[in-house]
């Protein structure tokens, strides 16, 4: 068991190691129990701030991270996107020229006119002319 118990003045069992002292008359262990108590919440204070800095930055990291291959498949896609307007644009630069029209026309059989006519769009009329003009 322990040491005998003795009854305080109020009703509180106290070892007869402990010696009963006055209401107003403080410890010592009081105010260096209030820092320590008072240092613990600082220090987890701090913990807790720098774990939510360190979860905050990860997810910042991860959020770039995500984003820069987003960006890459973009700019790939658009790379292969402008190679295919040029393409486009060459073969419609090959198709324009007089002599690949003329092939096309006399698959198509088309002639060319021997007399060339005009459409006068204000009248209506169609013009024939009589030769080239000099």
């Amino acid at each position: 068991m322990g040491p005998p118990r003795q009854l305080s003045a109020d009703g509180r069992g106290q070892t007869s190691h402990s010696r009963v002292r006055p209401a107003g008359h403080a410890t010592a262990a009081g105010p260096v129990r209030a820092r320590q108590v008072g240092r613990t919440f600082f220090i987890m204070l701090l913990l807790g701030l720098l774990g939510g800095g360190l979860v905050c930055l990860l997810v910042v990291n991860t959020t770039l991270a995500a984003n820069s291959i987003q960006i890459n498949r973009l700019e790939q896609a658009n790379a292969a996107r402008t190679q295919r307007i040029q393409e486009l644009q060459q073969e419609v630069t090959a198709k324009q020229s007089a002599a690949v029209i003329a092939k096309e026309a006399s698959n198509f059989g088309m002639r060319p006119e021997q007399v060339p006519a005009f459409l006068d769009l204000r009248t209506h009329s169609r013009t024939v002319s009589s030769g080239p003009a000099r």
